[in-house]
């Protein structure tokens, strides 16, 4: 009779064991499949950076200028994310100078030649200067895509790594 009672408390033991391993190896699963989705959630919104700031490159040679100015304020919206998802002074400030240099030399320009095509003047000075802009402009276009390309994927390589899933 006592065997029988020992075996009963030994099986009730082993089962509330077993139990409690299974419960356990759960948990630590479910810590690893959090911790994935962290990762996973902060690759799509670095990503997203990575995006809005190609985008504006390839709308600088391909889109109208309309199309540049909405990417450019996208890109915008992204920038602010930066600090957040990043932490790196290093890119934060490139992307900054980028989008100042983007400002700078092109949509100061675009502002510029659509606010003057309503104006009819026939001073040639002003028609200078907006010839002088048009073609500053489409040089600043080409040249700010082919000078940023590289150099962005370069910035954003080590954040948009996959190779550490898992």
């Amino acid at each position: 009779m006592k065997i029988v009672e020992l075996l009963g408390d030994l099986g009730a033991f082993f089962v509330s064991l077993a139990v409690f391993g299974v419960t356990f190896w759960f948990s630590r699963w479910q810590v690893r499949i959090g911790r994935q989705k962290l990762r996973h959630d902060l690759y799509d919104r670095r990503l997203a950076i990575y995006v809005a700031f190609r985008e504006l490159l390839f709308a600088l040679v391909d889109k109208s200028d309309g199309e540049i100015r909405a990417s450019f304020r996208k890109a915008q919206v992204a920038r602010f994310e930066v600090p957040f998802l990043l932490n790196d002074s290093k890119i934060q400030a490139y992307l900054e100078d980028l989008s100042a240099e983007i400002r700078d030399r092109v949509i100061t320009d675009i502002m510029f030649i659509q606010s003057s095509e309503g104006a009819e003047t026939s001073d040639p000075q002003f028609q200078q200067e907006v010839a002088k802009r048009i073609s500053r402009l489409a040089s600043a276009k080409i040249g700010l895509a082919d000078g940023h390309l590289e150099k962005l994927s370069q910035q954003f390589g080590r954040f948009l790594n996959l190779t550490d899933f898992w």
